[in-house]
């Protein structure tokens, strides 16, 4: 599964726009008291997290991934 979180250092308002203009099709939700960020360390936007099946963070990556890249990175959580 993939979910989208607005870190509360951004703006809300940016973060509908991205998911308008991208066309967006995953669950996006605010992380209103930075509860997410701080458990996962998010200094910076964007970041992605992999959890594998049994919820162990096993990956992550400060900046944007290509879709190929990150395509492979979610097909290897799935093996």
């Amino acid at each position: 599964m993939i979910l989208g979180v607005n870190v509360s250092y951004d703006k809300e308002a940016l973060a509908k726009l991205f998911v308008q203009m991208y066309r967006v099709t995953y669950p996006v939700g605010r992380d209103h008291a930075d509860t997410i960020m701080n458990l996962y360390r998010v200094e910076s936007t964007p970041t992605s997290v992999f959890i594998d099946k049994q919820g162990r963070l096993v990956d992550r990556v400060d900046g944007g991934l290509e879709p190929p890249e990150l395509a492979r990175r979610i097909e290897s959580l799935l093996r």
